[in-house]
């Protein structure tokens, strides 16, 4: 652009010089025009290049970071992908901690049954014997109510490791109920009583199974937190608060409470204050997971007189108004709010 108004600058003065000479005719000014449009010209023909520099340059810019953001676009979605494989394991080895505590209650419920059964075989044996017909019925009928119980103590413990594909809604008391039928056994084996605070008209839209594997272990973390307290008053307390956009869950315990150097960090994955082979460290960790990215609620601990309180927040409203977005929809939604910087 300097180079042209230097160009129109010598231009005007040789167009202000022409006016001044009179005696310069027509025919001798002719070259000096011809001259100043050749120049002109290529002036024009050299912009047009560079412009044409210029646009190729861009293209090629954009053609790069095109690339880029393709590339890093592909590393997100393989970052994605091995988080979610990561979360799988974690899931099942959280699940499989539980089975310990799991088997340990089933054992103690079927240790009665199995008595009883014993004991029943051997009655029927002598009722042969003496031909006793209407005691034979009574064993039978008591040897197929043991049967009939054992039966469902299996069915919960399979019930418990289903995948669960859709939310429903389930009743609080009720789930709670279920957990402390898995539970119970093992609890009265230590003396811990379960106090119960539910409204029984209560019910949440969740995961059913899902819900119970974090109630579950929530009870067996208040469990093992009481059997090493010296605490005499061996309780766990769980209560139920509600309104119209959550659903409050309480499980406080009698255990002395988390220490507050490590009350930020036992959510963290691996951490725990137990051997290696007493605890993994990834119950509640998972646990905080579930509640957070399928719940969209939120996990949380306090400390209070006789213990600690965890609470789980269930968010009712958000979890209605996704009932009836499809689950694809969901996960990629999930994967964008954890990924802001790929869109």
């Amino acid at each position: 652009m300097k180079k042209l108004l230097l160009l129109l600058i010598i231009f005007d003065s040789c167009l202000w010089s022409k006016e001044l000479s009179s005696r310069v005719d027509y025919i001798s000014s002719a070259p000096f025009f011809i001259m100043a449009a050749v120049i002109f010209a290529t002036i024009l023909l050299s912009i047009a290049y560079k412009n044409r520099r210029l646009d190729e340059l861009v293209l090629r810019r954009t053609k790069e970071l095109e690339a880029f953001n393709q590339r890093l676009q592909d590393e997100i979605e393989k970052a994605v992908e091995k988080n979610r494989t990561q979360e799988k394991i974690l899931m099942q080895q959280a699940k499989m901690a539980e089975i310990g505590s799991m088997v340990e209650s089933i054992a103690h419920q079927w240790r009665q049954p199995l008595n009883i059964l014993g004991l029943s075989m051997t009655k029927l044996s002598l009722g042969c014997s003496f031909g006793r017909i209407e005691d034979m019925e009574k064993t039978i009928e008591i040897v197929e109510q043991q049967i009939q119980y054992m039966s469902q103590t299996i069915d919960d413990f399979r019930n418990f490791f289903k995948q669960d594909r859709v939310q429903s809604k389930v009743n609080i008391n009720h789930i709670v109920g279920e957990v402390e039928t898995l539970l119970g056994p093992l609890l009265e084996r230590k003396k811990i009583t379960v106090i119960r605070d539910i409204d029984p008209s209560i019910t949440v839209l969740v995961y059913p199974n899902e819900l119970k594997q974090v109630l579950i272990n929530l009870v067996n973390n208040a469990r093992e937190a009481i059997e090493q307290s010296k605490n005499t008053k061996r309780e766990i307390r769980i209560s139920c608060e509600h309104n119209s956009r959550f659903c409050t869950i309480s499980i406080e315990d009698t255990g002395g409470g988390v220490p507050l150097y490590i009350i930020d960090k036992i959510f963290d994955p691996y951490f725990t204050t137990k051997f290696e082979s007493q605890g993994t460290g990834i119950g509640l960790y998972m646990a905080k997971m579930i509640v957070e990215k399928h719940f969209l609620g939120k996990l949380s601990v306090h400390n209070t007189v006789m213990g600690a309180c965890f609470e789980i927040r269930l968010n009712r409203a958000e979890n209605e108004r996704r009932k009836n977005v499809p689950q694809k929809q969901i996960d990629a939604t999930n994967t964008k709010n954890e990924h802001p910087e790929s869109t």
